[in-house]
């Protein structure tokens, strides 16, 4: 008979990911790690209410959740919890980490922008979650015309306002705008999406109604092509990033390659977790393109999940 000398507890966040990705992934831990005694708490329920053995409390405990719990606080153990970190906040860590990530400021409405320190073109884009999602108000623009264009695009009554507005230096991707999403887990990749524009990319000369109607964001909401992609320098750029914040477990991380240069850069971590689309709600229209069972098999996801949390558990427990 094993003996159980640790425990993994995964918090499950009901429409952040099934129990049952959970389940299938806590049974390969017990098979890598048979020591390893793994329970399921719902992230909305105090520990008291949660169904949990008093007796695990005796042993060394590591708590693991993709989201940030509601009302479940372990007894004991550390604990890695995803977190909503301000976009600017990530690029500073990113770059003090050595990773290249596009120039970027909250834009204060009124500023002119000098054309010779950003270059000829910028885009804006918000930070408010409600606006932020899927590409969405995010505008390409000349550097020169941002004064007088920021306040008609985001007025003062506009949603975008509640929170920054960002201008980040325009990275060409090419004429089709393409990201790539890599899903990290303690680092290592489960899973890693392109993302294409299905509409060309205005050309940078055109008039600036032009430019502000073009698709720059390469995951705007149904205007885009998305598909499983293993391109090895993404994947090894989002171990890099993934590393820069080793306290958040799961981390959507966002690249882009510009074109020409082939220069890699990284965009935001997306640490608040809500990016586990193998079962998320806001990842079931996606899941009717690439299969819950075909995003697994990418990478055997499910076998990498496995391994790295039996080692962060033997690792990690107190």
């Amino acid at each position: 008979m094993v003996v159980k000398t640790r425990n993994l507890i995964l918090v499950n966040h009901v429409g952040g990911q099934s129990r049952q990705d959970l389940e299938e992934i806590a049974a390969k831990v017990t098979a890598l790690a048979p020591e390893v005694d793994v329970h399921i708490a719902a992230h909305d329920v105090a520990v008291a209410e949660s169904g949990l053995p008093e007796e695990i409390w005796t042993r060394p405990s590591l708590t693991v959740s993709f989201r940030w719990p509601v009302k479940f606080r372990p007894k004991r153990g550390l604990s890695y919890a995803g977190r909503p970190i301000y976009k600017l906040k990530q690029l500073q860590i990113f770059q003090k980490a050595g990773l290249d990530v596009p120039l970027t400021i909250a834009y204060e409405f009124g500023r002119p922008l000098a054309r010779g320190f950003w270059g000829d073109h910028v885009v804006m884009k918000p930070t408010t979650p409600d606006t932020a999602s899927r590409g969405r108000f995010t505008y390409l623009l000349r550097t020169e015309t941002v004064g007088p264009l920021a306040p008609k695009l985001f007025p003062p009554h506009h949603p975008a306002r509640k929170g920054p507005v960002l201008v980040q230096r325009f990275i060409d991707t090419g004429e089709y705008a393409t990201s790539y999403r890599v899903l990290t887990l303690f680092g290592e990749p489960v899973m890693c999406v392109r993302s294409r524009a299905n509409e060309k990319r205005a050309p940078l000369d055109a008039p600036d109604d032009a430019l502000l109607r073009s698709q720059v964001a390469a995951n705007a909401q149904d205007r885009a092509t998305n598909e499983l992609a293993a391109p090895p320098d993404i994947l090894a750029y989002g171990r890099r990033v993934a590393r820069a914040m080793p306290g958040i477990p799961l981390q959507g991380i966002d690249i882009i390659r510009e074109a020409g240069t082939g220069r890699l850069y990284v965009l935001e971590n997306n640490s608040g977790g809500n990016t586990w689309h193998f079962s998320s709600d806001m990842a079931e229209e996606g899941r009717k393109v690439i299969s819950r069972e075909t995003r697994i098999a990418q990478f055997g996801a499910w076998d990498v999940a496995a391994r790295v949390l039996a080692e962060r558990t033997l690792r990690d427990a107190r």
